[in-house]
């Protein structure tokens, strides 16, 4: 707007289909227009109409928006769409004998946008400021989904594991000591054990299981 002439008119068009989408006509698909400087002449209000009649005849569902409405809306349609389909198209993705309406649509999916160059997508990244963004919160997304999914798991194992220690079968009691002494009764030291009863002194070795015997038979 800067460097064209005022009597220049100015009019922004985007049709929002491609050769593929369109490939059955223009019927119903969106054709988006920024009248963003059109004289006040009755000519050129007509050469610009006349140029929108050529859409609206075949049928194109006309939607009239400010240039910077059109970047918000398409960085987080068409850009996110052409980026879905080319992540998919990295997974080279078959069709196969279960194939589901799901997994048909992601395979139509990857048809349609991997038949467009990649000059089209870059543009679409290039020249839209909220393209990064939203690169940005496909990033985001993906982690946050991995986490939901790995918390579940974490949650799933944690129930099998204390799952597992609740049904621990508790050893039977030992028949000495089996209840402590209550309302400050003395603790009952069990009998001594005839073999090594004590400790050696003193950093005395410890005798052999054979000298332990002996001194038993003693």
């Amino acid at each position: 707007m800067q460097i064209l002439p005022l009597d220049f008119d100015i009019l922004c068009t985007h049709p929002m289909f491609g050769p593929e989408s369109a490939k059955d006509g223009w019927n119903g698909l969106p054709f988006v227009y920024d009248k963003v400087r059109i004289g006040n002449d009755e000519s050129r209000v007509s050469r610009c109409e006349r140029f929108l009649d050529v859409f609206a005849k075949e049928g194109c569902r006309m939607v009239e928006m400010s240039c910077s409405e059109h970047d918000l809306h398409a960085a987080g349609s068409q850009f996110i769409t052409h980026t879905v389909g080319r992540i998919l198209e990295k997974l080279r993705l078959d069709a196969t004998p279960i194939n589901t309406k799901g997994y048909d649509t992601l395979l139509n999916l990857v048809e349609n946008t991997a038949s467009d160059s990649f000059d089209l997508y870059y543009g679409l990244f290039m020249y839209n400021k909220n393209a990064m963004e939203q690169l940005e919160r496909l990033d985001l997304a993906f982690e946050s989904l991995k986490k939901e999914l790995f918390g579940h798991l974490h949650e799933v194992l944690r129930k099998q594991l204390f799952g597992k220690v609740e049904r621990l079968v508790i050893p039977e009691e030992r028949p000495v000591l089996s209840k402590l002494p209550q309302n400050g009764e003395r603790l009952v030291i069990p009998e001594e054990r005839p073999v090594l009863s004590k400790l050696p002194q003193n950093g005395s070795a410890l005798p052999s299981p054979s000298d332990s015997v002996r001194a038993q038979d003693n």
